[in-house]
């Protein structure tokens, strides 16, 4: 009976993640949840350098796949998600406290975070959220602060560099 009942909580929540996540797309203009692969995720992380107890975001964390690479990569980094979706937000808080990962996951809008204390930002967004992080991150980053975009420019900076991974572009930026 208790399994019963994990398994249709679990459908559920997923039920919910997809009506959410239709909403979210059509009507809010947010990009939809498409995650990252773990193989281009450890080429990403390959080809930044991360300061020792640095502060990571991860911004439309999704299920955190970045951040858990980072992690194992580099365990004195501070790392936060931030994932504004309800559904995916609690299915990966369940799955970091299983693992017993020191990730802090935010549930909440990204826009609201300061982003003042990062070293390093990750996303994969789109170009209508990228377009509005860029002043976000002049007013809020410290110089020398790290973003990477999966796919999506950052208007009004110039890549440091720009590295192509399975097809598509990986945009390394400095503030």
């Amino acid at each position: 009976m208790l399994l019963l009942s994990l398994i249709l909580l679990i459908v559920v929540i997923y039920f919910i993640f997809f009506i959410s996540q239709f909403y979210n797309v059509t009507f809010k203009n947010y990009p939809p949840f498409v995650p990252t692969d773990r193989e281009t995720v450890r080429e990403i992380i390959a080809a930044v350098q991360i300061p020792e107890q640095a502060t990571v975001y991860e911004l439309g964390c999704g299920r955190a796949l970045f951040l858990r690479e980072v992690e194992k990569a580099y365990p004195k980094t501070e790392l936060i998600g931030l994932e504004n979706l309800f559904s995916l937000y609690l299915l990966t808080k369940i799955h970091l406290k299983l693992r017993g990962s020191k990730i802090e996951l935010l549930k909440g809008d990204f826009f609201k975070v300061n982003l003042k204390n990062a070293a390093l930002i990750y996303c994969y967004l789109n170009n209508t959220t990228m377009t509005r992080l860029g002043e976000k991150f002049r007013q809020e980053c410290r110089s020398g602060t790290q973003v990477i975009s999966r796919s999506f420019i950052l208007p009004g900076f110039e890549p440091e560099k720009v590295i192509m991974m399975k097809n598509k572009p990986v945009y390394f930026y400095r503030i």
